[in-house]
């Protein structure tokens, strides 16, 4: 296993001053899956205060001390080195009551979650739990009893899942047997931390297999999730990109149901706006014509309307419907990004409709919205002194009233 030269140096430094240390987790099982590793945890047998003598040298931050974690930084990297522990007699189904440090790497791989991630490696390759053996036949399996280590910690449930979805794992039938028994402690779990582990699973490469099995345990903080998901999930793996897969969840649901799902589950505002968007445009009818597509993006931008295509798309497939989105996507591909397609962009403003006397009211934005399609359409230039010409000659002010009339030029 090729390891950064941070890593190396900070496993170097701690053994020369006569302590043990391993890269344990992710990056371990990441490696061994072929995957290139972000992250690299080490563990250790020093204490706290011993690891920050030894990178005395390093800036270092104390935030995860009190349960054993440095954080070092070494040439611009930052590593999270913990001490060996055992915890005991969690209090709120995350943060242990008592944390005892260890000198043993055993004790510290036994309150593990799953044992694809407590494989260790420092110049070689340590399994103390069976997680090699585990990795190969693709299983999540919980280290210990797994009612004990999902009642430590309620969101290892929805690790489970994520792991599962995201590796193409299947989950060990007595883990399994004990996310259905202990699913209703995912209420305890903060709405921040499910969101992070939902929206990493709805990602998950077999996302639709594992939310149709433990759709009984999603529904423990997720009641909005439809009964009947066949159609849901047969279009899922169609979908690029979490608003558009959490959309996929929640077609059919009532708007304001669905805004208030995802302020629950604590999504930002703009993620909200993306997923209300797909769901409430998801039927509207786009015609292959660039006139058509240039009217759409008046109110969107093109991201959202190529999102959009793509979402009709993946519904209509999975339903068996034919489409022609095809050719609505390959014209909304050759939209010219510095063409005049919002009233922002026009060469005239509500500004000079009055100074040519038109009254103020709801006519000038009405006036400025017909000239806007027209130049979209192509039957005007976006040049100010065609647009001011165009309405002289068509519908010039009158009075202090405006009639707005069909501004559209004779064919």
């Amino acid at each position: 296993m090729k390891l950064p030269k941070a890593v190396k140096r900070a496993l170097k430094l701690l053994e020369e001053a006569g302590y043990e240390a391993v890269v344990v987790g992710g990056a371990v099982r990441d490696y061994l899956l072929g995957k290139t590793p972000n992250d690299y945890d080490i563990s250790t047998n020093a204490r706290p205060e011993e690891v920050k003598e030894v990178f005395k040298n390093f800036h270092t931050l104390d935030i995860g001390i009190k349960h054993g974690t440095v954080t070092v930084f070494i040439d611009r990297r930052q590593l999270e080195i913990t001490t060996y522990r055992s915890e005991r007699d969690y209090e709120d189904f995350r943060h242990p009551k008592e944390v005892v440090f260890e000198t043993d790497l055993d004790a510290d791989l036994g309150r593990r979650d799953f044992t694809v991630n407590a494989i260790c490696y420092n110049r070689r390759i340590i399994d103390k739990v069976g997680g090699i053996a585990d990795l190969q036949a693709k299983l999540i399996r919980a280290i210990g009893d797994p009612s004990v280590r999902f009642r430590e910690d309620p969101l290892r449930i929805l690790r489970a899942l994520r792991f599962a979805a995201v590796l193409n794992f299947r989950i060990e039938s007595g883990t399994r047997d004990a996310i259905f028994k202990e699913k209703e402690l995912l209420r305890k779990v903060s709405s921040e931390r499910i969101n992070l582990e939902f929206s990493k699973l709805l990602l998950g490469e077999t996302a639709p297999e594992i939310i149709e099995e433990y759709a009984a345990v999603l529904r423990v903080f997720l009641p909005e999730l439809p009964e009947e998901l066949a159609l849901n999930l047969k279009a899922l793996p169609k979908l690029d990109g979490l608003a558009s897969r959490l959309a996929s969840l929640l077609v059919g649901a009532e708007p304001g149901v669905a805004e208030g799902t995802l302020k629950r589950l604590k999504y930002p505002k703009n993620k909200i706006s993306q997923v209300l968007f797909l769901l409430a445009n998801k039927d509207r009818e786009i015609k292959p014509e660039l006139s058509e597509i240039g009217k759409f993006l008046k109110d969107f931008e093109s991201a959202d309307l190529l999102c959009l295509l793509g979402f009709q798309k993946a519904f209509l497939e999975a339903e068996g419907r034919s489409h022609n989105l095809d050719e609505v996507l390959k014209l909304a591909k050759q939209i010219d990004p510095g063409k005049c397609y919002r009233l922002k962009d026009l060469a005239v403003s509500g500004r000079d409709l009055l100074a040519m006397g038109y009254p103020e009211g709801a006519g000038i934005r009405i006036l400025l919205d017909k000239l806007l399609d027209l130049v979209i359409e192509g039957r005007l230039k976006n040049e100010k002194e065609e647009l001011l010409g165009y309405l002289e000659k068509n519908n010039p002010p009158a009075g202090k009233c405006m009639i707005v009339n069909d501004l559209r030029p004779n064919k």
